[in-house]
């Protein structure tokens, strides 16, 4: 036996949390109509079974197998109205339209399966009879109940009606002062969708609100077929409109007032033309009737699907979508009575309404109380909004007399401090790339330097090391005698760094500017020269080995040659390289007297 659930727990009672509670499933609440006198004289079986109180149990013959099905609440044909109305929890539902909810009961099912009874009593009523108390529906029984509990409420209520029906998908105000026309759907922001120029009434007694209702349900459109003999051919709705007077009332006349509203939607029954034996106008109202239908539950399973359900749901593909919207998938809170029959005859349109039924309660909404966008701001908001202005008014005063100069800020700066933020953005993002660029070029710069450094520097050394080996080559033979500190120095430096040396002559003739002062006895013979001389030669080696090039931009201008040089940075090179110069041409012609000259005695 295949068994079909449904959420446990009733809606409506979570949503004592607060205003704005979870998301709600629809309730749905099953009832068996009893069998017929006709069914029980052809001898028929009921094939519907009750289960406890909530599962029904379909019986198909034939031998097929059962199928269960679980609701919110499951009536057999025994039950009474008064049953009804206790199991639906309209009382509840009554409470929630109080509190500012949006509430719908609505009845589905087959034609004949008593969806009108159920909601409204028997027929009679439509014809100025009046109904038993017994046998009175929900509609009534809830009227009754409304207006007892506002009397002890502590604040005025105001209760408004309004009575519509689609018939062949046109609009119909049913409590018009003259003949019903169509009527116009509109949608807004605000509203959502609504009937245009729809009159709503006023009523303060039980007595004027059963007038309104006997008005409407004389004007219905209701025909007789093979099924049922007083078959409504519309879908009629009868809502409720519950305000506070301490809600600020609408701008439009036409426009109920902002609060709660409880709705009651008898849908036209689904019927078979074949069954029926609807002709004419008939089959064109059972056509009309099963296409919104249709397209009702279309809605139902896309509701259904999470994915889709975010995206778009066709609730303009007919006027009753479009009037139960916010009662499907919007801010309300729904209870759905599945009427159903017991005869095997038509089982087929049961099975399609007990699965009707199934998957509407598994449609979730997220009631929610309107908030009327018109009404008034309590006194201490609106006290803290004049302060704000008028600090804010203030500020702008203050703005405007500041004076540039007085603060300090130049006309640039104020341009500049009133650019947007993203104008601030692209000129950090600018500065930073100049910096960048600047910063390569100065690692070059410095990468640069490094290079002719090291290159001078191996120069240097290379030069000192032949000067030593000169000097060495004019050591005399051995002997118990200590060199001469002369003898490591070529004879040339003496006479080079003489003062009598040709000022026109070579570069390798004159002495260089940072050459030591040389003796005066140096041309008799160089080997008097002191060891403080030799000395001051070796510090000026030391000198040439150890500079080191400081990097800096850009390089200073090279001075004359008669200057002393300064060892920083790029001005420092062409100095160098001529006293390297200089020093290379000393070697050399030293290395040429000391092999040209004798040994020494």
């Amino acid at each position: 036996m295949e068994e079909r659930g449904s959420p446990d727990g009733d809606p409506a009672r979570n949503l004592e949390q607060g205003p704005e509670g979870p998301e709600t499933p629809i309730q749905v609440v099953l009832r068996v109509r009893p069998m017929s006198a006709a069914e029980l004289r052809r001898g028929e079986q009921s094939v519907l079974h009750c289960s406890g109180t909530r599962t029904l149990q379909v019986s198909p013959p034939g031998g097929a197998p059962d199928v269960a099905f679980r609701f919110g609440a499951v009536l057999d044909g025994a039950s009474t109205q008064d049953d009804v109305f206790r199991a639906c929890g309209v009382r509840r539902l009554g409470e929630l339209a109080l509190r500012g909810f949006s509430c719908t009961v609505l009845t589905f099912g087959q034609t004949g399966s008593g969806k009108t009874y159920t909601l409204t009593g028997p027929p009679p009523q439509g014809e100025g009879l009046p109904v038993p108390p017994g046998l009175a529906g929900i509609v009534q029984r809830t009227f009754t109940w409304l207006l007892d509990r506002v009397q002890h409420l502590d604040v005025p209520v105001t209760l408004q009606a309004s009575y519509l029906e689609i018939y062949n998908e046109q609009v119909r105000d049913l409590l018009s002062l003259g003949a019903p026309r169509p009527l116009p759907v509109r949608w807004n922001k605000t509203r959502g969708f609504y009937v245009e120029q729809l009159r709503v009434v006023e009523f303060g007694s039980l007595g004027a609100l059963m007038e309104l209702l006997q008005m409407g349900l004389s004007r219905r459109r209701s025909s007789a077929h093979t099924l049922n003999q007083a078959s409504s051919r519309s879908h009629a709705l009868l809502t409720l409109y519950i305000s506070h007077q301490t809600q600020m009332p609408p701008v439009d006349p036409g426009e109920p007032p902002a609060g709660g509203k409880l709705c009651f939607v008898d849908l036209a029954g689904s019927e078979k033309v074949a069954a029926t034996g609807s002709r004419g106008e008939l089959m064109l109202e059972a056509n009309s009737i099963n296409r919104s239908l249709l397209a009702l539950g279309h809605c139902l399973s896309l509701l259904l699907d999470p994915q889709r359900k975010q995206s778009h749901i066709p609730f303009r593909d007919s006027k009753l979508t479009k009037l139960l919207a916010d009662s499907l998938g919007g801010h309300g809170v729904t209870l759905m009575v599945a009427c159903v029959s017991p005869s095997a005859q038509c089982l087929p349109e049961t099975l399609s309404t007990l699965r009707y039924a199934s998957r509407a309660q598994r449609v979730t909404t997220r009631p929610q109380a309107p908030r009327s966008p018109k009404a008034k701001p309590p006194q201490h908001l609106e006290t803290e909004l004049l302060q704000l202005q008028e600090e804010n008014h203030h500020l702008r005063s203050q703005l405007g007399q500041m004076d540039p100069k007085a603060s300090g800020l130049s006309g640039a700066r104020v341009a500049w401090a009133q650019r947007n933020l993203y104008g601030m953005l692209q000129e950090f993002m600018l500065e930073n790339e100049r910096l960048r660029k600047e910063k390569r070029q100065l690692q070059s710069s410095r990468d640069l330097a490094h290079g002719e450094q090291r290159i001078l520097a191996q120069q240097v050394r290379e030069l000192e090391r032949r000067l030593l080996s000169a000097c060495y080559l004019q050591q005399p033979g051995p002997g118990p005698a200590p060199p001469c500190p002369c003898v490591m120095v070529p004879p040339l430096l003496c006479h080079m760094f003489s003062s009598k040396a040709p000022a026109d002559g070579p570069p390798s003739a004159r002495p260089p500017p940072w050459a030591p002062p040389c003796c005066p006895s140096s041309a008799k013979c160089s080997r008097e020269r002191s060891h403080s001389e030799w000395a001051q030669t070796q510090v000026l080696a030391e000198m040439l080995t150890e500079e080191k090039v400081i990097p800096s931009a850009p390089p200073l201008p090279v001075g004359p040659l008669n200057t002393s040089p300064v060892l920083r940075g790029g001005a420092a090179v062409p100095n160098l390289a001529r006293r390297l110069e200089a020093l290379r041409d000393q070697i050399g012609t030293s290395l040429r007297r000391g092999r040209s000259q004798p040994p020494p005695p």
